[in-house]
């Protein structure tokens, strides 16, 4: 009997995984060679069902793509390990093929691929363009980052406040929220301290807090900054979504003071509060207490507005049930 001779790949080669080890790396390893053949096996056995697919693509959309999350700030080491696919397949779809034999290049080197595999290709586009794959000095768009800002000033924190919360200095607080780019690391941290702060005013019982608050308010007013809840999509609404002023309403403050927050109105806002708590049926002592108003103010405004008083024993009946 004839002995056969067992062939052992070199520890670096992935043999017996992928078919690269056997037609690439020349590798001829029993595993190796036993993957070749049953490859082939089954690639002769659909042809002759008629049902035989290379499972290849063209390269080019998720060249696209590559290219579009590179100008993104994502290095092809960082997509590839987003993919879940070898680096070779990122950096041969962007920069072409590496050919070098002793130092020299070969003649297909820089070869830009025209298929690539379909499973690849599909790994490939799955990859969002995210804040997590960057590094922390790349430089990212600022639009999301500012708004998410300006929104925590128009619900009333400081922006002495947001920097203590981000650990940001008063300069660099001052210029990333107007700026048109940020560090990648600021951005995940803006978006970490909006989630949490988003719904939530700072505290503001306090004269020292007071004080603070109503200026970030009236900072925010000035420059007709939106709070949270007026945008739709905070990171992708083209235009801020601002409606017209109504005769100097500030639809926010008022919004804030019917909610019970203790915010200065001024004489249309505080007919704008009475009027949106009236239509709720509250009473004229409720809407006071609510307003930090007397009740006499709450009748005088009403009477102004031509908004007739509510059936108090519809009111307490209400109450009871």
């Amino acid at each position: 009997m004839t002995a056969v001779t067992v062939f052992t790949c070199p520890p670096d080669h992935k043999h017996d995984q992928k078919t690269t080890c056997y037609i690439v790396h020349k590798c001829r390893c029993t595993p190796c060679r036993a993957l070749n053949v049953g490859r082939e096996n089954a690639r002769r056995r659909l042809k002759a069902y008629g049902r035989y697919d290379n499972g290849l693509v063209a390269a080019g959309p998720a060249r696209a793509h590559l290219t579009m999350l590179r100008d993104y700030g994502m290095g092809y080491k960082t997509i590839a390990a987003a993919a879940g696919v070898g680096i070779t397949a990122t950096r041969t779809l962007l920069y072409g093929r590496e050919d070098y034999k002793d130092g020299v290049q070969g003649p297909r080197h820089g070869e830009v691929k025209k298929q690539i595999l379909r499973e690849t290709a599909a790994r490939i586009l799955a990859v969002k363009p995210e804040l997590k794959w960057l590094g922390d000095r790349i430089p990212v768009d600022g639009l999301g980052t500012t708004r998410r800002l300006q929104a925590l000033v128009a619900i009333g924190w400081s922006q002495s406040k947001l920097e203590v919360l981000l650990g940001t200095g008063t300069t660099s607080m001052g210029r990333t929220i107007t700026s048109d780019r940020v560090w990648a690391s600021t951005a995940r941290a803006v978006v970490d301290l909006y989630d949490e702060l988003w719904n939530t005013p700072p505290a503001h019982t306090a004269p020292r807090d007071r004080v603070s608050f109503q200026r970030a308010l009236r900072y925010a007013r000035e420059r007709r900054w939106l709070p949270p809840m007026g945008w739709d999509d905070i990171d992708l609404d083209v235009a801020p979504p601002v409606p017209e002023p109504v005769e100097g309403i500030d639809v926010n403050a008022v919004a804030l003071a019917v909610h019970g927050d203790h915010v200065r109105l001024s004489a249309l806002e505080r007919r704008a509060a009475v009027s949106e708590l009236w239509d709720r049926n509250w009473s004229d002592s409720k809407v006071a207490e609510q307003l930090r108003i007397t009740p006499r103010s709450v009748l005088r405004i009403r009477q102004e507005l031509g908004l007739p008083a509510h059936d108090q024993d519809a009111l307490i009946k209400r109450c009871a049930a």
